[in-house]
């Protein structure tokens, strides 16, 4: 079974607590001074990739064959308050030789990478500054993919939520599809050649409507819990079918997680059982969104 550890091991933070991400505030950007602050950023920035190579090889030595490079890897860097440039970190030699080390040890070890950027990136948003906004986190997270020296194709996919239903008293689905296609093409072509959008929890874009808007467009990423949570009138088994053949030679990356009894679309801390559409579908990459990480992913494995 072919499992993705998404963003932390909470195996090597408790070993060491140091093996944790490290993030900066705004806030405590401002109150340092912009000189003291670029070190202390630059120097979180490349903890955060060498501890990515450090997860990377755990999930190697222990049969994790996927990783979700988390989004806080390089924080502020997209504040346009900021304005901060690559080229005023002190430390950017040894991150991007870092980094292209990441995507050689990923290759090396047989871990596939991905990312997924948050939900505040809404390339349908009907607010311009949110468009542009979310257009240049996506072209800084696909630069990443790219000092990593990871292939511009689905091979290193960018998931993405639509975030918004569409409005359908300011226009109709074709309009909406098309304010889409249109954003995405003032992304770079990195973002362009990696972008995938999933399924939504709740709203319009269930399996069945996002397949029928999208699926001729771009890859899909089926998650089962949002299914769940947001169903359509077609099975699970026939819907992951469907997704799976938007992604054409490259393999699938779908999202697999389990509700809590009372809180259906809060992710449980470990796995109750293997559903059905997961044990049948080797031939996907499952990324394991279950708040115990590696260790539900292990609990699993030795399960099997």
């Amino acid at each position: 079974m072919k499992l993705g550890l998404v963003c932390i091991s909470e195996i090597l933070k408790k070993k060491d607590k140091s093996l944790a991400f490290k993030t900066m505030t705004r806030k405590r950007f401002l109150e340092l001074g912009r000189e003291a602050a670029l070190v202390e950023l630059s120097a979180r920035i490349l903890h955060n990739c060498q501890l990515t190579k450090q997860i990377i090889l755990h999930c190697a030595a222990n049969g994790i064959s996927h990783y979700r490079i988390s989004s806080c890897l390089a924080p502020l860097v997209t504040d346009s308050t900021l304005n901060i440039s690559y080229d005023d970190l002190p430390d950017m030699p040894a991150i991007t030789s870092t980094l292209a080390d990441v995507g050689a040890t990923a290759q090396r070890c047989g871990v596939s990478l991905s990312s997924h950027p948050d939900q505040f990136n809404v390339l349908t948003s009907y607010n311009a500054d949110v468009v542009d906004r979310s257009i240049k986190e996506l072209n800084h997270q696909a630069y990443v993919l790219d000092l990593m020296k990871l292939p511009q194709n689905y091979s290193a996919p960018m998931c993405l939520h639509l975030n918004l239903s569409p409005d359908f008293k300011k226009e109709n689905l074709v309009s909406y599809v098309d304010r889409f296609v249109s954003a995405l093409f003032s992304c770079s072509t990195s973002v362009q050649n990696r972008l995938v959008l999933e399924n939504e929890d709740k709203g319009f874009w269930n399996c069945q409507n996002l397949y029928e808007s999208f699926g001729k467009l771009i890859p899909l990423v089926f998650d089962n819990l949002h299914d769940l949570c947001n169903q359509s009138d077609t099975d699970q088994h026939s819907l992951l079918k469907l997704f799976k053949s938007t992604w054409g030679s490259h393999i699938p990356v779908m999202h697999w997680s389990e509700g809590l009894p009372d809180k259906p679309r809060s992710h449980a801390e470990f796995a109750s059982h293997v559903p059905a559409v997961v044990s049948m579908n080797n031939d996907c990459v499952w990324e394991f969104e279950l708040k115990g990480k590696d260790e539900a992913i292990l609990q699993v494995l030795r399960g099997q």
